[in-house]
């Protein structure tokens, strides 16, 4: 078990590190549209919350969501100031939207495997 639990740490900071990577890269936006884009910042953040809880970083489960929380806010911020990109609170409520769709599934799979 503690295997698992620290490959999934591994995984979890890998990730990170990618995603903020992509996060600050320039764009094409006649590639981009807005339901892929907020269905990228949805998708990123369920893989963030569920492998965040897998990696059992944090053993409260409302912590582990505000701090994803915070770095999608973080990733926005820091968006402000890079001049290919931009602060969008849409980008924000996807994130949002992930983890919380994220939390349901957590749930469920504590339901199904109370011992993890």
């Amino acid at each position: 078990m503690k295997f698992i639990q620290i490959s999934f740490r591994v995984i979890f900071l890998v990730s990170l590190v990618i995603i903020s990577i992509l996060a600050i890269q320039e764009i094409d936006l006649q590639s981009s549209s807005v339901i892929s884009d907020k269905f990228l910042h949805f998708s990123c953040f369920f893989y963030l919350a569920l492998v965040g809880w897998l990696a059992r970083i944090l053993h409260k489960e409302l912590s582990l969501y505000v701090i994803v929380l915070a770095y999608g806010i973080l990733i926005e911020i820091v968006q402000i100031y890079i001049p290919y990109r931009s602060f969008e609170f849409l980008d924000i409520f996807a994130d949002l939207t992930g983890i919380i769709a994220a939390s349901f599934l957590i749930n469920l799979l504590k339901d199904l495997y109370p011992d993890y």
